[in-house]
């Protein structure tokens, strides 16, 4: 009963971990490496909220097999951490290059977990990281065990560093999101470096799993997977709230002129690189509207409801396509609807009648 009052972090964490892993599932439909991934830190994070509290309990234990229960569970304990590094590092780095190759190329940054392996292997002659005594089987830090510390904390750092150089490859609310999935396993460290008894560095590492199960994982339908807005569906959701609500709003469809040529010509990849920066310029032209969507391919919705300068605002537009560095970026041209909100209108008719002023002015420009 003491062990379970003493671990009941690691009990807590653990479950949470068991109904984030269930909840996967049932709910993943599609496999994905994100998701493998995420499954693989949950398999490796809950190995190690199992074996922190069998470290204590063997500890000082005299019995046949003890100092092997001993010795073999401060070994994995500490073999797991690069493991679970590697993996939260593979997830980061998928999501922000799609690239399966180059996660692969990485080999899932297992690096570290070599050198740790290495490590051990050595430590069981020579004690480097560890030590337990044959005679009372206790344990005891070796003089080195600091640098272990050191390089896993390191390995968040770097994880933070490489979200922050490629963050155009994301979104702020993402980057917000990783910023707790890296800092809230460092906190966890340095409360059980201060506090031995305060089993929270594992527990820690759980908890980041859920906010990112919670906030990237799950979320991921209401943002278009290509350009990180806002989907159709999200659109539809919302303006049929402001209609229950009589909100004062106005809609404005935008689709891109000739894009079938530029897939035709420079291809797909070169199509779905106009369509990201596109979305990124559409964000900053409507400032401060949150709602930005894309409809499906070369179709996009602003829902603006800060009375914002229509006008004005796709000049800003026109002005930072024009900017781009990318030659293809600078000849885009769109064609655009604009409808404000009037009582009784659907859903429908708004999108109809900014369908029919869109047409107006593409039949104009072409």
């Amino acid at each position: 009963m003491d062990f379970l009052i003493k671990f009941q972090l690691n009990i807590f964490a653990f479950l949470v971990l068991i109904s984030v892993y269930i909840i996967i599932c049932i709910r993943s439909k599609i496999t994905n490496l994100s998701c493998k991934l995420l499954k693989y830190t949950i398999f490796a994070t809950a190995s190690a909220l199992i074996i922190e509290p069998l470290t204590w309990i063997f500890d000082g234990t005299s019995f046949f097999g003890s100092y092997f229960l001993e010795y073999s569970t401060n070994f994995l304990l500490i073999l797991i951490a690069p493991v679970i590094c590697g993996l939260m590092l593979s997830y980061v780095d998928y999501h922000l290059f799609k690239d399966r190759n180059r996660v692969f190329k990485k080999q899932f940054y297992m690096h570290f977990f070599l050198f740790t392996l290495v490590i051990l292997i050595i430590n069981i002659f020579y004690p480097i990281y560890f030590e337990v005594n044959p005679n009372t089987n206790s344990y005891s830090p070796g003089d080195f065990l600091w640098i272990h510390t050191v390089i896993i904390t390191l390995f968040y750092i770097y994880m933070l560093i490489l979200t922050v150089i490629n963050r155009k490859k994301t979104t702020k609310y993402a980057l917000i999101i990783f910023g707790f999935f890296f800092s809230l396993p460092i906190i966890g460290m340095i409360v059980q470096l201060f506090e031995i008894d305060v089993f929270f560095s594992w527990s820690s590492i759980a908890l980041s799993i859920l906010v990112v199960y919670i906030f990237i994982e799950s979320s991921n339908g209401e943002t278009d997977y290509l350009t990180r807005i806002f989907t159709r569906m999200s659109y539809e959701k919302h303006i049929n709230y402001l209609i229950e609500r009589k909100n004062n709003f106005e809609i404005i469809y935008i689709d891109l002129d000739k894009f079938k040529q530029i897939n035709d010509l420079k291809g797909h990849l070169k199509g779905d690189e106009i369509l990201v920066e596109f979305s990124k310029y559409l964000e900053r032209a409507f400032f401060p509207n949150k709602m930005i969507s894309r409809l499906g391919g070369d179709e996009f919705m602003v829902v603006d409801e800060s009375n914002l300068d229509i006008t004005q605002a796709v000049n800003d537009l026109y002005s930072l396509i024009k900017s781009s560095e990318d030659p293809n970026m600078q000849k885009l041209k769109f064609s655009y609807g604009n409808i404000k909100y009037k009582e009784g209108m659907s859903l429908d008719d708004l999108y109809n009648q900014a369908d029919v002023k869109m047409y107006k002015n593409k039949n104009k420009t072409s």
